[in-house]
C-alpha cells in the first residue's frame, strides 16, 4: 500500500524498463501531442477563421479594434447595442500579444492570413510555456521521466483539449499557466522570499487577466499565511514576498489596463478597488511578518494581527463593494439568468452535465476528482520534505478548484492545470511497479490509478471514443457543438456581409460571429454586461409576433437573423415561439419582414429585412 500512495519503490530493485529510454518517451509525447494538434483541426482556422467558441470570436473582435486604432483604454465594443456600445471587462493584456503576432505575421502572410496564423499560434505558444514550466519544476522534484510524462498526460486531458487547441485565444489558457507557476513557486520547502515574490507577481497578473482564479489565489495566500502562523520567522519571508508581489503587480497592471477615469469605480467582474484592497491586506500582513523577525512575535500575537488585518479587509470590502459578495453576475435579471446564464455549459453543475452529456462530463471532471484525491492522500503520506511540500501546495490549490468544478464546470479551467502533474507521477510509479516482483493486483491498482487521470480513458469507458474532442464544446453557450458549427459557417456570414451594414436582432449566440465576420452591429451577444441587449434578444426569440415586432422597432433593428439548427422548441411541450416557426417556415413572414436572399444553399441561417415604422 505504501508504494501505491506513498514513496515509490526504489528503481534499483526493479528491472530495466523500456520506459527508461528517453527516446521512447519522446515518441509517446509526440503521438499524444498529435491528438491535441492534429493538422486537420488547423484547416478550419486557417481557411475560414472558424474559431472554437464565442469568447474566442469576441477576443479577436477586440484585437481587431485595437489594431484599427481604438484606444488602449477604450474597452467599449461599439457595435454591440449601439450607439452607446457595451464596455468590456476583458483584459488588454491578452489582446496585446495576439495583436503583436498579427503585426509580425502580416508582412509575411498578408493581413487576412496573419490573423488566422496568430490565433492558431497563440494557444500553441501558451502550451509550450506550460510544458516548459511544468517540465522544469517536475524534473527537479521527480526526475526527467515524470517531466516528460507531464507532456504525455496533458494532451490527453479534457481541459487541455479545450483551452489549448488551435484558435483558443480566450484567457483561460493563460490563467492555467499562471496557476501552475504559482503552485511550483510556493512548493519551495525553504520558503524563500524570491519564490513568494514570484508567486505573488504571477497571481497579480492572473487577477489582471480575469478573476476566475481568485479562489485559488486566495488559497495560495492562505498557504503562506498558515505557514507563518505555524512556523513564525522561518516562513515570514515567503509570506512577505507573496503579499508584496501580489499587491505590487495588481496595482501596476490595474493602472496599465484601466482608464484613469475608472480607477475609483468598483467592478465585481474585473480587477478594481475592492480586489486591490484585498491584495493590500496581503501586503500588510507580509510587511508585519518581516517586522516581526526583528522584535520577535509569538503565535498568539501573529494570530491576533492576522485577525485585525482580516477584519479591516472585510470591513473595507463591504464598504466599497457589498454587491460583489453576490459574485460577478450581481444584478442579472431572472429572464437572462434562466434563459442564458444557466444554459451556459461552464456554468452548469457536474450532476446536471452528467445527466445530459455523460460522454463529456465523465472525461472532463473524473480525472480532476481522481487527481484531487490523489494529491490529498499524497500530502498526508509523503515523507520526503520537498515532495511533501509539493503535494501539500497542490492539494491546497486543487481542492477548492475541484469543488467549484462540481458546482460550476468552469472550475475545471483551474483544477485541470494540476492533472498532468499528478497523472505523470502516478504513471511513473505504475511503470516502476510493473517491473517489480509482487502482487499482480497491486500493480493493476497502480495502473488503474494512473489511467483514471487520463480523459481519453474515461471516453472509452463511456463507449464513445469518437467524442474525445467533445470537451472542446464546453464554454459554448447553447446547443451542441455541431449546431454551433452549423450556425457559424463562414460562407453564410460572407453573404450577410454583402448586405448594407445595419443593426441585427437575433439569437444571442450569433452575435460574436456577426461582429467578427461582418460589418454589422448586434443587439445581443453572450456577454453578461449586455443585459439590455440579451433580454431583448431573448424576449424576441421566445415571444409572440407582436413582441418580436415591438422589440425590433424599439431597438431600431435593420435585420432579423435566426438559425434553424438552434431553435427553441417551446416550454414543456407547448407551442413554439413565433421566431422558431418563422425560421422553420411553418408560418408566413408578416408584411414588416422581407426575406433576405443570397445565402448559400443549405444554409441554416434565415435572415429578414425589418421595415421600420
Amino acid at each position: 500500500m505504501s508504494s501505491l500512495v506513498g514513496t515509490p519503490p526504489r528503481r534499483a530493485q526493479a528491472g530495466r524498463s523500456p520506459f527508461d529510454s528517453p527516446a521512447l518517451l519522446i515518441v509517446l509525447v509526440l503521438v499524444a501531442l498529435f491528438g491535441l494538434y492534429d493538422p486537420r483541426s488547423l484547416a478550419p482556422v486557417l481557411d475560414g477563421l472558424s474559431l472554437p467558441d464565442t469568447d474566442d470570436m469576441m477576443r479577436l473582435v477586440g484585437v481587431r479594434d485595437l489594431l484599427a486604432g481604438q484606444g488602449w483604454f477604450d474597452a467599449v465594443q461599439h457595435r454591440m447595442l449601439p450607439p452607446a456600445g457595451i464596455a468590456s471587462h476583458w483584459s488588454r493584456l491578452i489582446d496585446l500579444p495576439i495583436a503583436g503576432l498579427i503585426l509580425a505575421f502580416t508582412p509575411l502572410l498578408g493581413a487576412k492570413a496573419a490573423e488566422a496564423a496568430a490565433v492558431a499560434t497563440w494557444p500553441v505558444l501558451l502550451f509550450l510555456l506550460y510544458g516548459a514550466v511544468a517540465g522544469l519544476g517536475m524534473r527537479r522534484l521527480f526526475g526527467w521521466r515524470v517531466a516528460l510524462l507531464v507532456l504525455f498526460v496533458a494532451p490527453q486531458a479534457a481541459v487541455f483539449l479545450n483551452v489549448f487547441r488551435f484558435g483558443r485565444i480566450d484567457h483561460h489558457n493563460a490563467q492555467l499557466c499562471a496557476v501552475l507557476a504559482i503552485a511550483l513557486a510556493l512548493a519551495d520547502p525553504d520558503r524563500r522570499m524570491r519564490r513568494g515574490l514570484l508567486a505573488g507577481v504571477v497571481a497579480g497578473l492572473s487577477l489582471a487577466i480575469g478573476l476566475e482564479t481568485l479562489p485559488v489565489i486566495a488559497a495560495a495566500g492562505l498557504i503562506v499565511l498558515a505557514d507563518w502562523l505555524r512556523l513564525g520567522e522561518r516562513a515570514s519571508r515567503m509570506l512577505a514576498g507573496y503579499g508584496a508581489g501580489l499587491f505590487g503587480a495588481s496595482v501596476l497592471l490595474f493602472g496599465l489596463q484601466t482608464a484613469p477615469s475608472l480607477w475609483t469605480v468598483p467592478a465585481c467582474d474585473a480587477l478594481s478597488p475592492p480586489w486591490l484592497l484585498l491584495a493590500a491586506g496581503a501586503a500588510a500582513i507580509g510587511g508585519a511578518a518581516l517586522l516581526a523577525e526583528r522584535g520577535g512575535m509569538g503565535r498568539t500575537t501573529r494570530c491576533a494581527l492576522t485577525a485585525l488585518v482580516g477584519a479591516g479587509m472585510a470591513a473595507g470590502f463591504l464598504t466599497i463593494a457589498p454587491a460583489c459578495l453576490s459574485g460577478p453576475f450581481a444584478g442579472m435579471d431572472d429572464l437572462v439568468r434562466t434563459s442564458w446564464l444557466d444554459q451556459v455549459d461552464e456554468m452548469r453543475s457536474f450532476p446536471q452535465f452528467l445527466r445530459s452529456e455523460p460522454d463529456v462530463a465523465l472525461p472532463t471532471i473524473m480525472p480532476i476528482l481522481v487527481a484531487t484525491l490523489y494529491a490529498v492522500v499524497m500530502a498526508l503520506r509523503e515523507r520526503a520534505p520537498d515532495r511533501r511540500r509539493f503535494f501539500i501546495v497542490v492539494a491546497a490549490l486543487i481542492v477548492p478548484a475541484a469543488l467549484i468544478a462540481l458546482g460550476q464546470m468552469r472550475g475545471m479551467y483551474v483544477a485541470g492545470a494540476f492533472v498532468p502533474l499528478l497523472g505523470a507521477i502516478a504513471l511513473d510509479r505504475a511503470i516502476v511497479a510493473l517491473r517489480m516482483p509482487g502482487s499482480g493486483l497491486h500493480r493493476l491498482a497502480l495502473v488503474l490509478l494512473a489511467m483514471a487521470m487520463l480523459s481519453k480513458a474515461w471516453a472509452f469507458v463511456t463507449a464513445q471514443p469518437a467524442g474525445l474532442l467533445a470537451p472542446a464544446a464546453i464554454g459554448a453557450q447553447t446547443g451542441a457543438a455541431s449546431n454551433w458549427r452549423t450556425c457559424t459557417a463562414p460562407a453564410d456570414y460572407a453573404a450577410l456581409d454583402r448586405l448594407p451594414p445595419g443593426l441585427v436582432l437575433g439569437s444571442i449566440d450569433l452575435g460574436p460571429a456577426l461582429l467578427l465576420m461582418t460589418r454589422h452591429a448586434v443587439v445581443g451577444a453572450p456577454y453578461h454586461r449586455n443585459l439590455v441587449g440579451m433580454r431583448a434578444a431573448i424576449e424576441a426569440s421566445e415571444g409572440s409576433e407582436d413582441t418580436l415586432r415591438q422589440i425590433a422597432q424599439a431597438r431600431g433593428a435593420d435585420y432579423l437573423l435566426l438559425c434553424t439548427a438552434a431553435l427553441d422548441g417551446g416550454q414543456a411541450g407547448g407551442p413554439a415561439p413565433f421566431a422558431a416557426d418563422l425560421a422553420r417556415g411553418t408560418v408566413p413572414a408578416p408584411d414588416w419582414l422581407t426575406p433576405v436572399t443570397g445565402l448559400p444553399g443549405g444554409s441554416a441561417l434565415r435572415a429578414w429585412r425589418i421595415r421600420r415604422e
